[in-house]
C-alpha cells in the first residue's frame, strides 16, 4: 500500500505527460528557434497571410492556396498570422510539434502493448530528432498525426461505416501534413496486419480494414498529374557510407560527440530493457515490423523523391524510434519504472543540449537581425550566405536567417523556397522566379582549405547589383575581403557580417 503513490508518480503516463510539456521548451524559451529552415517557412507563413492585402509583398508574390500533400503546419500557422504575424504564429504552431509526437509515442506504445512502456520513455529523445532540427515542420507534425492515427488503428475492436469513414479522414489529414507521413501510415498500418496474417484467406480482409486509408490516393493524382522535374535523383558518391551516416545522425543538431553518445545510450538502454522483459516474446511484432519496414525505406530512398530533399533523414529517425518502442515490459516492475527514469534522463539531456545550443545563439542572431534596419520597407534584400566552417554537425538558421526581412520590413528576400508542383506562392517577376530563390544564397566554402569561393561571391554580388536589390547582406565575410560592388557602400558590419546598401 505506501508503494502506491509512488508508483503512480513514476507511471510512464506520469513521465510521458512531463516529457510532453518539457518538450514545448526549446521553442518558445529563445527568441529566434534554432530550427535550420524555420525562418522561410515564417516567411512563406506570413507571405501567405498578408500578400492578398494592400502590402508591398503583394507587389513581388502571387498566392496559390492548392491542395497539395505538404501544409501540416502552413494550414495552422497562416490561420493564425493574421492576427499574431508570421513570426509568432510559427513559434506557436511550431513549439506544439515535438509534444504531439510524444502524445503519438505515448498513445502507440498503449495501442501496441496495453500500456505506455518504459521503451517508450526511451524513444521520447528521438521526438526532437534531425529532421524536426533540419525544421522540416510540415513533415514531423505529419508524423505526430500519423503516430496517433496509428494507435487509433491498431486498437480499433470494429470496421463499421463509421470506424472506416474517421480512418479515410485521418486519412486524408495526414497526407495534407505532407505525403512522406502518410507513406510512413500505411506502413505502421500494413505492420499491423502482417502481423496477424495466419492464411492467405486473411489477405482480402486485411486490405479491406485499410482501404480508406488509400483515399488520399486521389487528391495525389490530381496534384501530380501536370507534374514536371526529376521525381527521384539519385547523388550518392559511397551510398554505403552515406546511409549509415543518415542512421548515426538521427540526433544531429547540437554537438557531435555529445548527440552521438546520446544515440548510443539510447541503443544501449533499448538492450536492457530488452534482457530484463523476462518474456518469451520480448519484442512486439506490429512495431518491429513497422521498423523493419521504415529502416528498409530509408536504405532504398533516393537523395530526391518527388522534388523533396532528405526522404532517409526523414525516416530513419522514425525507424529507429519504432525498434526502441517495440520491446516490451519488464515483468519486474521495478525494472521497468527504471527503465522508464532512464527514459526520462536521456529525454531531458536532450531537451537540455537543444535547448543550450539555440539559447547560447539566441542573442547574437537578434543582434544580427539588427541590420534588416538598413532595408528599406517593401525593399529587395539579396542575401549571400557562406557557411562559417566545413564541419557541417551543427544545425542552425544561420543560412535562412535573412527570411525576417519578410516579417519585418516587407521586403522581397531570396531564401523562400520555391519547390515544382508544391508552390504556394510565386514570385511575379519572372526573371527573379527564375533566379532569385531558395539556394541562391549559397555561396560555397571550399574545404578542407576553409576558403570562400571568391570568383562565385564575386558573380553573385554583380548578379544582385544587375537585378537592382536595393540593399546585399553578406554572411561569413568579413566586410575588409569583400570584392566592390559599384554603386552599393557598406552601412552595417559585424564579425564576417556586412550589409551594403544602394548609394542614393
Amino acid at each position: 500500500m505506501g508503494q502506491g503513490p509512488r508508483a503512480r508518480t513514476l507511471s510512464p503516463i506520469t513521465l510521458g505527460v512531463i516529457a510532453a510539456v518539457l518538450a514545448l521548451v526549446p521553442v518558445l524559451a529563445v527568441s529566434i528557434p534554432g530550427f535550420s529552415d524555420a525562418p522561410a517557412h515564417m516567411a512563406r507563413h506570413h507571405i501567405l497571410a498578408m500578400a492578398s492585402s494592400s502590402t508591398p509583398l503583394s507587389h513581388y508574390f502571387v498566392v496559390h492556396w492548392q491542395w497539395i500533400a505538404n501544409l501540416g503546419e502552413d494550414i495552422p500557422a497562416v490561420f493564425l498570422a493574421h492576427w499574431l504575424g508570421g513570426d509568432l504564429a510559427t513559434r506557436l504552431v511550431s513549439a506544439a510539434i515535438a509534444p504531439l509526437t510524444i502524445a503519438g509515442i505515448l498513445a502507440l506504445s498503449r495501442a501496441a502493448h496495453g500500456r505506455v512502456t518504459g521503451s517508450a520513455m526511451l524513444a521520447t529523445p528521438l521526438a526532437l530528432n534531425q529532421a524536426w532540427m533540419f525544421g522540416f515542420l510540415n513533415y514531423c507534425l505529419g508524423i505526430a498525426l500519423a503516430l496517433l492515427t496509428a494507435a487509433w488503428l491498431f486498437s480499433r475492436q470494429r470496421e463499421r461505416l463509421p470506424e472506416q469513414a474517421i480512418l479515410g479522414i485521418a486519412a486524408l489529414v495526414v497526407w495534407t501534413a505532407h505525403m512522406a507521413a502518410w507513406a510512413t501510415l500505411l506502413l505502421l498500418a500494413a505492420a499491423n496486419e502482417l502481423a496477424r496474417l495466419r492464411s492467405i484467406h486473411d489477405i482480402w480482409p486485411a486490405i479491406r480494414r485499410n482501404l480508406p486509408l488509400m483515399l488520399p490516393v486521389i487528391p495525389l493524382l490530381i496534384w501530380r498529374a501536370h507534374s514536371h522535374g526529376a521525381n527521384v535523383t539519385w547523388i550518392y558518391e559511397d551510398v554505403v557510407r552515406y546511409k549509415l551516416t543518415v542512421f548515426a545522425g538521427s540526433l544531429r543538431g547540437t554537438w557531435m560527440k555529445l548527440d552521438l553518445a546520446l544515440l548510443g545510450a539510447i541503443f544501449l538502454s533499448a538492450l536492457l530493457a530488452l534482457r530484463w522483459t523476462g518474456r518469451q516474446r520480448q519484442m512486439e511484432p506490429r512495431l518491429l515490423i513497422a521498423a523493419l519496414l521504415l529502416a528498409a525505406g530509408a536504405l532504398a530512398a533516393p537523395l530526391y523523391l518527388l522534388n523533396s530533399w532528405g526522404t532517409d533523414v526523414r525516416t530513419a529517425p522514425i525507424a529507429i524510434m519504432l525498434f526502441v518502442m517495440a520491446v516490451r515490459p519488464a515483468i519486474d516492475l521495478r525494472k521497468e519504472r527504471l527503465v522508464c527514469l532512464i527514459g526520462l534522463s536521456l529525454f531531458l539531456v536532450r531537451l537540455g543540449s537543444v535547448t543550450w545550443a539555440w539559447a547560447s545563439r539566441s542573442a547574437e542572431l537578434e543582434h544580427r537581425l539588427t541590420m534588416l534596419d538598413a532595408v528599406p520597407r517593401g525593399g529587395k534584400l539579396g542575401y549571400v550566405y557562406v557557411r562559417d566552417s566545413c564541419d557541417g554537425w551543427a544545425l542552425t538558421p544561420d543560412e535562412k536567417l535573412a527570411s525576417y526581412a519578410v516579417t519585418r520590413r516587407d521586403a522581397f528576400v531570396n531564401t523562400l523556397f520555391m519547390v515544382d508542383n508544391a508552390r504556394l506562392l510565386t514570385i511575379r517577376d519572372p526573371k527573379f522566379q527564375e533566379r532569385w530563390t531558395s539556394d541562391s544564397q549559397r555561396v560555397t566554402l571550399k574545404c578542407p582549405e576553409d576558403r570562400v569561393d571568391a570568383v562565385q561571391l564575386q558573380e553573385r554580388l554583380q548578379a544582385m547589383r544587375q537585378d537592382h536589390f536595393d540593399a546585399i547582406w553578406v554572411s561569413g565575410v568579413p566586410a575588409g575581403e569583400l570584392p566592390p560592388v559599384p554603386g552599393y557602400r557598406v552601412v552595417r558590419h559585424f564579425p564576417k557580417q556586412a550589409m551594403l546598401v544602394q548609394r542614393r
